[in-house]
C-alpha cells in the first residue's frame, strides 16, 4: 500500500525538538510518515526524534547527500573515504529511527560538476562506494535508493536510464532508484516511457513540483507520472518535497531566489491532497 510522507527539509535541514509539534500537525493532515534529513547530529538526538515520531504514530524514511568534502567519485581517496564514513553514519541513524529507506543523491556530490560527462573511473568509484554501503545497509535491513539529479546539479546520473545502469552494475538487492518528479520533469524525453523502461528499480518516489513550490501548481504531469508508476506496480512511499527558504545554505544550493509559497501549511496540505487524489484515480493499465 502506498504511504504518504513529507520531507522535513520544508522546515529545516536539521530536525530539532522545536519541530516535534509539526509531527502532530502532519499526522492530523493525513500523512503516514516524514522523511528525516541526515547531515549532522548524534545518535542520542535521533533517538529523541524516534520517540517523538512514535508518540504521534508516524513512520519515517531518511535522506542524505554526499557533499563536496565527502564525495564518492572524488579523485581524492580521502574524500571518497569520508563519503563512505558519512553514509555509514547515515545508515546507523536510519536504523535508530527505524527508517526502512535511506534515499538521496549520495552517488556523488550535488553541485560538484566536472564540466564533462562522467568518466569510466568516476563510474567505477561510484560502483565501488555504493557496493560497500549497500552491504553495510543490508546488515541493518535498510533499503538504499539513489536519486538522479538534473544536469545543473550532477554530471553522473541525470536520467532513469543512467541510474538504472548504475544500479544494475552494482547488483545489490537492497539498492534501488529514488525517483524525483522535479528532476525527471527537466531531464526525461517521455516520463511514462522512461518509467516503464527503467522503472523496475524505482523503490522510492518524491513528488516535487517543477519550480520546487506548492505541489500541483507547476508543470509536472502528475497523472502521467502516477499512472506509469502504477503500471510498474510501484507500492511504497510517495514523499512530498519542497524546501525551506529560511536556510541560507539551501537557498544557495537550490537557487531559491524568490518566494514559492507563503506558509509551510500551504505546501503540506496541497501535498497530501495531491497524493490522495492521484493514486485512487489512476486505473491499472496493462501493456
Amino acid at each position: 500500500m502506498i504511504k504518504a510522507g513529507i520531507n522535513m527539509m520544508l522546515w529545516a535541514p536539521f530536525v530539532e525538538e522545536v519541530h516535534f509539534d509539526i509531527f502532530v500537525d502532519l499526522k492530523n493532515a493525513g500523512y503516514d510518515g516524514v522523511e528525516i534529513p541526515l547531515f549532522e547530529g548524534d545518535f542520542e538526538h535521533y533517538k529523541k526524534i524516534k520517540n517523538a515520531l512514535d508518540d504521534c504514530g508516524l513512520e519515517c524514511t531518511t535522506s542524505t547527500a554526499c557533499l563536496e568534502d565527502r564525495n564518492l567519485i572524488s579523485p581524492d581517496p580521502d574524500i571518497r573515504k569520508a563519503g563512505l564514513d558519512h553514509l555509514k553514519w547515515a545508515v546507523d541513524c536510519s536504523a535508530i529511527l527505524s527508517s526502512d529507506t535511506l534515499c538521496g543523491p549520495f552517488h556523488s556530490a550535488p553541485g560538484v560538476l566536472s564540466g564533462k560527462a562522467p568518466t569510466q573511473e568516476e563510474i567505477q568509484w561510484a560502483i565501488e562506494g555504493l557496493t560497500e554501503i549497500a552491504k553495510y545497509a543490508k546488515s541493518k535491513s535498510l533499503l538504499l535508493t539513489i536519486e538522479y539529479l538534473n544536469r545543473f546539479e550532477s554530471h553522473l546520473c541525470n536520467s532513469l536510464t543512467q541510474t538504472d545502469q548504475l544500479v544494475e552494475a552494482i547488483g545489490a538487492d537492497n539498492l534501488g532508484i529514488h525517483y524525483d518528479t522535479h528532476h525527471a520533469h527537466l531531464e526525461e524525453y517521455n516520463i511514462a516511457e522512461a518509467i516503464r523502461t527503467a522503472g523496475k528499480h524505482i523503490k522510492h518516489v518524491q513528488y516535487s513540483e517543477s519550480n520546487r513550490g506548492i505541489p500541483g501548481q507547476g508543470q509536472v504531469n502528475w497523472h502521467e507520472t502516477t499512472q506509469a508508476l502504477k503500471d510498474m506496480n510501484y507500492d511504497a512511499w510517495v514523499v512530498i518535497e519542497a524546501f525551506t527558504q529560511n536556510d541560507p545554505g539551501i537557498v544557495l544550493a537550490l537557487h531559491l531566489w524568490r518566494p514559492l509559497f507563503d506558509t509551510e501549511k500551504e505546501v503540506y496540505e496541497a501535498g497530501i491532497k495531491l497524493i490522495k487524489n492521484q493514486w485512487p484515480k489512476c486505473e491499472k493499465v496493462r501493456y
